[in-house]
């Protein structure tokens, strides 16, 4: 077992070199904006807010993308103090990370978990916008990579988490409805 966890560990840290080994000014910029827009769900919460105001004041169509935002966040935030996995920079020293850096376990990613709880849910209630959505969650995911405060399996397990609750948070809101 020790093998497995171990070439798991190795395949991820790999992965982390790969995505972070990639510098390109304009990207960065990109990545930065995203990482800002994503933090604790802001940006999510904000695209909800905004639907709600220009779609009719429907209050299930705030609701439902705005409690699988704060549910994905506190899951998140709970399993961090589970797992006290340390950030890539801490890691290896050399990493210089391309933001200011965060001071919590570094697994599950927060940004990662409400990215994909805000995602899914805005694209279920705005499927002609769901491939924008999709990109704007993928962009906020991939920039904790980037950026080099996040392991790739950190924000794998951050989007299972915003799966989840989405899931859950979509299946509460259909038996209410």
């Amino acid at each position: 077992m020790k093998g497995v966890a171990r070439r798991i560990r190795d395949i991820d840290r790999a992965l982390f070199q790969a995505i972070f080994s990639v510098k390109w000014a304009p990207l960065t910029s990109v990545m930065r904006a995203f990482t800002v827009a994503g933090t604790a769900g802001a940006l999510w919460g904000f695209l909800a807010a905004a639907a709600f105001l220009l779609t009719g004041l429907e209050p299930s169509r705030l609701l439902i993308p705005w409690t699988a935002v704060a549910a994905s966040w506190t899951v998140a935030e709970g399993v961090k103090y589970l797992f006290d996995r340390n950030r890539p920079f801490l890691w290896d020293k050399e990493i210089a990370p391309l933001i200011k850096t965060p001071s919590s376990s570094s697994f599950p990613s927060g940004h990662s978990a409400t990215a994909a709880a805000g995602a899914i849910t805005l694209s279920v209630l705005y499927p002609p916008f769901a491939p924008v959505l999709v990109l704007a969650g993928l962009l906020v995911v991939l920039s904790r990579v980037y950026l080099g405060v996040h392991f790739p399996f950190d924000v794998l397990a951050g989007i299972i988490i915003g799966i989840a609750t989405s899931a859950v948070v979509l299946a509460v809101a259909n038996l209410l409805a």
